[in-house]
């Protein structure tokens, strides 16, 4: 009996959500997160994901306001967080690129760009697998 292959498309991406949302590590998903993220992301928090003044926080460290890995800041990216003027995305991006635009932020930890706002937030430890 063959195993039946289901391939993902942006029609049935809906799949995608944050209890489910897998880490991308591809170049390709990544480029295309980077795109998505200075389109829509940068006005707020920075190049290179440094934080801005009076704005939207450093996404380059290992702090963070609402959880930090994947399923947290899908979560953060596609409901937003309203009182702090993060707005939901899920209205303007489909999951995957949300997946995309996620995966590149999360690709950015560590990268300690020129500039970068002071961490805020609590120190984000991954649960060992």
């Amino acid at each position: 009996e063959a195993a039946q292959l289901v391939i993902l498309s942006e029609s049935n991406s809906t799949v995608i959500d944050e209890s489910n949302v897998e880490l991308l590590s591809d170049n390709a998903s990544l480029k295309l997160g980077e795109s998505i993220y200075k389109q829509n992301c940068k006005i707020c928090h920075g190049n290179g994901g440094k934080g801005m003044q009076g704005s939207g926080p450093n996404l380059t460290d290992q702090y963070w306001k609402h959880g930090g890995g994947v399923n947290n800041v899908f979560k953060t990216v596609k409901y937003g967080v309203i009182e702090k003027g993060m707005v939901p995305w899920k209205d303007n991006l489909s999951p995957s690129k949300i997946q995309q635009v996620v995966s590149y932020i999360l690709s950015l930890q560590g990268s300690n760009p020129e500039g970068a706002k002071e961490p805020e937030g609590d120190l984000w430890v991954p649960e060992k697998q």
